[in-house]
Parts: structure tokens; sequence; C-alpha cells
């Protein structure tokens, strides 16, 4: 195929129905993503930039979610390539539970942190009664104190202690300002069972959580708590949150702050250029001080969010598995892969990289807010979609000759990359010959 064939790899650009955006010629686009035959009406990605003055955020802001929509090499370009010779294997005898860090689970997948933004906060009881209910941590993010307050961030963690079975675990994440303002304190007294550093996500790393509102008393009180605080062309406000500075230094000093707490650390960042010099780090810092971090989330392009600059989420990072390319050593901790994860065969393929396991968020609000009978799903769709997972991986292990999902890990020779754009991207063989 010759380059000029090639589709554009953002299909909707200056064209797209989360930017409320639209072209006067459609059928007639230039390779920049622009009419050619351009009249100035303004409806455009340009033209919306030119009357408000601001980058986009992707709409309607709180009621539904988003993830970018530029084609880059993804999983779905990799194929599982089954063994034929072995054992017969009943898939619904094969163990998909596993650990993440110290915590048993009953398939090594988590509800990845959401936090503040309202779509979250609608569905944050349900999908914390859900994981308990399924066997699995589950993280409750950034801002909910800030937000909404300490009686609602414990309405967000009673519902998994109420139901906890013994897997699973309640994960609270911290960022800078809530840091400050004694979330850790408050996340303890409430019930966590262990902590996130948050260092960013792969929709806006670097940027911080972001959400809208309209009262100024919220802005008053953002604006205190430490947050950035900017009013928009339409009247409202837009907070974002104090992204984390990162140093060696600074890395060990929130680390170590985490671990005074005395429960598990987990850490969670987006994917880009110092990914192998952070986990060297978080590697070294356990060899130091016993096992401190347990688990990393690598959040990757087409990670949801609530709110992040659309043009971000389509031009900026990597899918996240991207990463075994780069690492070279088996950390002292658990990877977790993220962005856009949302099946079983999914979940296969990042074992198979060399991930311990997925984190996945629109799919688990997708699985909370689906309506049947004329009713939300709630928690009873969080289990519901949790044992189709199961199966799947069941049945994708059974394909492998293997009894335990847990043997799978690291087996990329049963993958087959097809292009070799993706078995660059992912470090899978894109040859046939060598596959077979």
């Amino acid at each position: 195929m010759k380059y000029n064939d090639k589709k554009s790899l953002r299909t909707h650009k200056n064209n797209d129905i989360t930017t409320g955006t639209s072209l006067v010629n459609p059928e007639h686009v230039s390779q920049s993503g622009l009419c050619s035959i351009c009249t100035m009406e303004g409806n455009c990605e340009v033209g919306k930039r030119a009357k408000t003055g601001e980058t986009l955020f992707p709409e309607p802001f709180g009621t539904a979610q988003f993830g970018g929509e530029k084609k880059t090499p993804c999983l779905d370009d990799l194929q599982i390539i089954p063994e034929l010779y072995g054992p017969s294997i009943d898939f619904e005898e094969v163990k998909v539970s596993s650990k993440i860090g110290s915590f048993q689970v009953s398939l090594p997948v988590t509800i990845a942190s959401m936090g503040s933004t309202k779509v979250a906060h609608q569905y944050g009881e349900a999908l914390a009664k859900g994981a308990a209910r399924a066997g699995i941590p589950i993280g409750v993010g950034e801002n909910v104190l800030a937000t909404y307050g300490e009686k609602v961030l414990k309405k967000r963690l009673q519902p998994f202690l109420d139901h906890y079975n013994g897997k699973g675990a309640l994960v609270v994440q911290l960022n800078e300002n809530e840091k400050n303002k004694g979330l850790g304190e408050k996340a303890c007294s409430l019930g966590a069972q262990a902590l996130e550093i948050k260092l960013g996500q792969g929709a806006k790393q670097e940027l911080g959580g972001e959400i809208e509102f309209e009262s100024e008393e919220d802005a008053k009180k953002y604006r205190e708590w430490g947050y950035k605080v900017k009013k928009t062309d339409k009247g409202t406000y837009q907070r974002h949150a104090k992204p984390p500075k990162l140093t060696d230094e600074d890395l060990e000093e929130y680390i170590m702050g985490a671990a005074e707490f005395d429960l598990p650390v987990w850490v969670k960042t987006g994917i880009g250029r110092g990914i192998k010099k952070l986990i060297d780090k978080i590697n070294e810092l356990n060899e130091e001080h016993g096992q401190i971090v347990e688990v990393l989330t690598i959040d990757g392009h087409e990670g949801g969010t609530g709110m992040s600059p659309w043009l971000i989420m389509n031009e900026m990072s990597v899918p996240s598995a991207s990463l075994f390319t780069k690492l070279d050593y088996e950390p002292n901790f658990d990877i977790l892969l993220a962005g856009g994860y949302n099946s079983g065969a999914d979940i296969v393929k990042g074992i198979l990289i060399g991930a311990q396991g997925a984190s996945m968020g629109r799919s688990f609000l997708i699985a909370a807010g689906t309506i049947k009978d004329g009713e939300r799903m709630g928690a009873d769709g969080i289990v519901n979609y949790i044992n189709a997972l199961k199966e799947e991986v069941q049945m994708f292990t059974t394909t492998l000759d293997l009894e335990d999902l847990n043997e799978i890990r690291g087996k990329k020779e049963n993958l087959l990359a097809l292009s070799e754009e993706a078995g660059k991207m992912f470090g899978v063989s894109s040859d046939i010959k060598k596959v077979l």
C-alpha cells in the first residue's frame, strides 16, 4: 500500500461529534482535515477555536466518557496463535485467579481509578459494590474529597468494604492537591487497603485532572485547595489539578511519604520518554526499603477520561503494551496495562506480552450503566461483565494448552503481529514462518 492510499489516522478531524464541529464540504476534505473548498462558516475545529480562544474539550462533559480515536498499532493488530499439540483441557477448569501485588483476585483485572467527574460519581457506589462481589481491585480516583467532601468519599468506599469477600482491594488515589490536604490519613481511617500515587494518565500526561463546573463558590474552594481555576468563554469554570513534578528525588519523596501509612503503595502513570527510568527507580527503592510499591499501572493511548483536551487525547502517547520493547528485566513489582482494554482477548494479549494484568475504566462504567428491563445494571453489570471476561480468558488459555492463566505470561511466541508497524510497537514477530 502506498502512503497516499492510506486513510487518515484521525477520520473525524475538524468534523467530530465529540467537539460538536462539522465541515461545509465533508466529501471534499484535504489531507489537513480542512474542507478543500472553505466558505468560512467557522463550524470546524479551527472556527470553534477562533470563536472561543480556547482549546477544545470533548462534549457533553459529565454525562459521557471519551477516548482518543486516532489510529495507532494496537492490540487488535496482534493474533493469538494456538498450540496444536498438547493435552485436552476443559476451558471451564482453567484457573484464572491470581494475585495483584499482595492481593488475591478472581481475575487479574482492576477497575481503574476514576474520580470526581459526574459520570464516575454517578456509578461510583455501584462500581465499588460490584468490584467487591466480583473479587477484583477498584481504585477510587482523584479529587473526590476536594469536590464532594469526606462524607461522599466514605460513600464511595463503604460499598466495597460491605461486600468484600477476601479478594480484590480498595485503592485510594492521591494527587498532589489532596495529599497536601490529608487525604492519606482520611483514606486510611475509612478503610482503604492500598494507596495509589497518581503521576499521570494516558489521556493527558503532565496536565493533571480536569473538570468543568459553574459555581463561583466552588471556584473559590478549589483555588484555596491549590487547584488552577480558569473561567471559560461559556461562563463556566475549568478546574485543573496540579500535575506532579518528577525527578528521582521527588519520586522517592512521594513513595516514602505514602509508605508512612503502612499500606501497600500503587503508582499510576502514562507512558512516555523516561518510563524505563521511572521503573528503574521504583525497582531500586523496593530493593533498598523492602516491597513498598506493589503495583505500577501504565496508561496509554486511547485511555479514556471524563475530561481532557481533545487534541492531547489524540496526538499524544502510544499504547501502554509497547513498554515491553524497552524493558529488559523483570521488575520487583507488578505491572498493569491500561488504555482501551475491554475484552478477554485484550487481557490475554497484554499478559502474553509481559504484564501481570489489565486496568479498565470506561468498560466498567458501561457495564454498570447498561440498561436491562428498564433499569441500570449497576453492580450486577460489573459481576456479569467479569464473569464474561473470565470465560473468554479461560477459552484463550485453553487454546495455548495451559491450565493456569499465570503460565501464559511473556509467551510472545504465541502472538503474531499483522503488520511490521505493530510488530515493532509491541516487540512481536510479524514473520509467519517464525511463529508457526
